[in-house]
């Protein structure tokens, strides 16, 4: 189905108000890395923000084009609208329709992008967006912190960040700077990123996300296997042999270095040893568990925005989130709220893996993304994450561009 206002034009055109509304677009996303983490400059990025939705709103108006209402807008509309329902049933209200808000202004987000994302040219620009934001906030981090700064927090187990950015939310913009490096290398030739992998990858380390540090090599497999043809999974072997040694080594340098005595108490959690993992991981661990007992009660409906929050609290007198996006889709709105938010993501993997195997390069990316996205839920509250929404924009608007290219080819 696709809603228009009017007789669609043929052509791409990029008039005024579409001009400015990719402007505010492109620095809106580059802003998100390092203005919204401060209260004082996030009024800044909400400007922006409001400057891209009301020149996509006129450019959409006045240009004509269409609006496609698929599979991703509905489902996402209808997770929105349940989340709001859901408020009805909670038992505190604390930041609950704070929670809905949030999630309203996060649909809105999806909107502009889809609005934003006439053709490949107009999605390959949201791309360079997201990449030069974090080429930015990444070169940002060193001048501010220095390079010795750096590595002396490194080797006396201090992290960087929260000057700047969340610590966990840096080493996961990290990992998408580094996904996109290797896929910018490994799949379009492109030699002058090789620099931003060191970078990425040194203020990572500086981060000390040992979840993000995981999710590189995740990443760096997945687009090797995407990249190998029929007969050449040796190459593939051959990588997975070097992340097993690699994490061999993690293991032995544990005792000198606080970053991989981190990582290494993330195997310890696989193994039979949990006294020496972290109070951290026992804690989250913990909190899975409790969050499922909390879904098993009430499956279907869930118990409303927040409420994991307000029963944790009970139990522990602590109130904090999950740190499981899983768990907190799960207790907050039960397997209706859960089909709706992840049937989006199935639903581009269902049609972005198809077009891999049509030699359609960006959807290696796409797919690399959506994978790392899902392993990163497990240990990150993403609900309420810009970036989650914004991705969703794109996967729905590359899909539907592509769809719309083979209809015509035939």
């Amino acid at each position: 189905m696709t809603l228009k206002t009017g007789l669609e034009k043929s052509e791409h055109s990029y008039g005024f108000f579409k001009l400015m509304s990719m402007t505010f677009l492109f620095i809106y996303i580059c802003s998100l890395y390092i203005l919204s983490y401060s209260v004082s400059l996030n009024i800044v990025c909400y400007t922006f923000f409001l400057g891209a939705l009301g020149c996509s709103l006129i450019n959409f108006l006045i240009e004509r084009r269409s609006f496609r209402l698929d599979f991703t807008f509905f489902a996402l509309v209808l997770f929105v609208g349940y989340a709001a329902l859901t408020t009805f049933w909670v038992k505190c209200d604390t930041e609950v329709m704070g929670t809905v808000i949030t999630l309203v202004q996060l649909l809105g987000f999806y909107i502009i992008i889809r609005l934003n994302i006439q053709d490949e040219k107009d999605f390959k620009n949201i791309i360079l967006a997201i990449y030069f934001g974090a080429v930015i906030m990444c070169i940002y981090t060193v001048i501010f912190y220095g390079p010795g700064e750096i590595l002396r927090r490194i080797s006396v187990g201090e992290r960087i960040g929260d000057e700047i950015n969340q610590m966990n939310g840096m080493g996961l913009y990290c990992t998408l700077l580094f996904i996109m490096t290797m896929y910018f290398l490994m799949i379009e030739k492109i030699i002058w990123v090789i620099p931003v992998l060191p970078l990425s990858l040194f203020v990572l380390l500086g981060a000390g996300s040992r979840k993000s540090f995981l999710l590189v090599a995740f990443a760096w497999l997945l687009i090797s296997m995407f990249k190998a043809k029929r007969g050449r999974w040796l190459r593939v072997l051959v990588i997975l042999s070097i992340l097993v040694f690699a994490a061999y080594m993690v293991m032995e340098l544990s005792e000198t270095s606080y970053f991989f005595f981190r990582i290494s108490q993330m195997f310890n959690m696989l193994s039979e040893d949990a006294s020496v993992t972290d109070n951290s991981l026992i804690t989250r661990s913990a909190m899975i568990k409790y969050g499922l007992e909390l879904f098993g009660k009430k499956p279907l409906q869930g118990y409303g925005p927040m409420q994991f929050e307000y029963y944790y609290s009970l139990l522990t007198g602590i109130r904090r989130p999950p740190h499981c996006t899983y768990i907190q889709v799960l207790v907050s709105f039960g397997l209706i709220g859960f089909t709706l938010y992840y049937g989006i993501y199935a639903y581009a993997v269902n049609k972005l893996i198809p077009m891999i195997k049509r030699h359609r390069r960006y959807s290696i990316l796409l797919v690399t993304f959506i994978l790392v996205f899902l392993v990163n839920d497990i240990g990150g509250n993403m609900l309420t994450h810009k970036f989650i929404y914004m991705f969703f924009g794109i996967y729905a608007s590359y899909i539907n561009i592509k769809l719309d290219e083979e209809k015509e080819s035939l």
